[in-house]
C-alpha cells in the first residue's frame, strides 16, 4: 500500500497490516468503518490480504467475523491472489487454518495457474503443504461424492 494512497477502508487496512487487534474491533463497531471491511487498495487488495502478511494474525478472525470475503482475489497486480495464496506465499500456516476453517477455496487458481498448494509446494513449507493438501484431498472427495450420489 503506498503511503500517499487514499481510498476508502484504508486505516482498516493499515491496522490490518500492524495486527493492532483493539484498534480493529473498535473500529468495526462504526458501522462507517465495517462498511468498507472488504475495501481494495490500488492493487486490489482488502484488509484481509494486509492481515495475511501477519503470521497468526488476530486480524484474520475479527476480520472474517466482520463479513471480510475469504476468496477474494486482488487485482491484476497482485497476480489475483487471494488470502489464502499470500498465506502459502509467506508461509503462514496459522492463517491457512483460519482461512479453511472460514471455507477459503483450495481450488482457486492465480493469474499464473497456481492454487496456494502449488505455492505452498514451491517455498517448499511442509506445515503450509499438509494443510493444504489435506484440504485439497477433503475437496476432491466431496466432489467425488457429489458425483456418485
Amino acid at each position: 500500500m503506498a503511503e500517499d494512497e487514499d481510498f476508502p477502508g484504508r486505516l482498516l487496512h493499515q491496522v490490518a497490516l500492524w495486527d493492532n487487534i483493539d484498534f480493529l474491533t473498535d473500529l468495526l463497531k462504526d458501522d462507517e468503518h465495517k462498511k468498507f471491511v472488504n475495501s481494495r487498495d490500488s492493487w486490489g487488495r482488502t484488509a484481509l490480504h494486509a492481515a495475511c502478511s501477519n503470521e497468526g494474525s488476530g486480524c484474520l478472525e475479527i476480520l472474517l467475523n466482520a463479513g471480510a470475503l475469504v476468496d477474494t482475489p486482488c487485482g491484476s497486480r497482485g497476480d489475483l491472489r487471494t488470502a489464502l495464496h499470500i498465506s502459502a506465499y509467506i508461509g503462514c500456516p496459522k492463517n491457512i487454518q483460519t482461512l479453511l476453517n472460514h471455507n477459503a477455496n483450495v481450488m482457486l487458481q492465480d493469474s499464473n495457474g497456481l492454487t496456494a498448494l502449488d505455492i505452498a509446494l514451491n517455498t517448499e513449507n511442509t506445515t503450509c503443504i499438509k494443510l493444504l493438501k489435506d484440504a485439497s484431498d477433503s475437496w476432491e472427495e466431496s466432489q467425488n461424492t457429489i458425483h456418485m450420489a
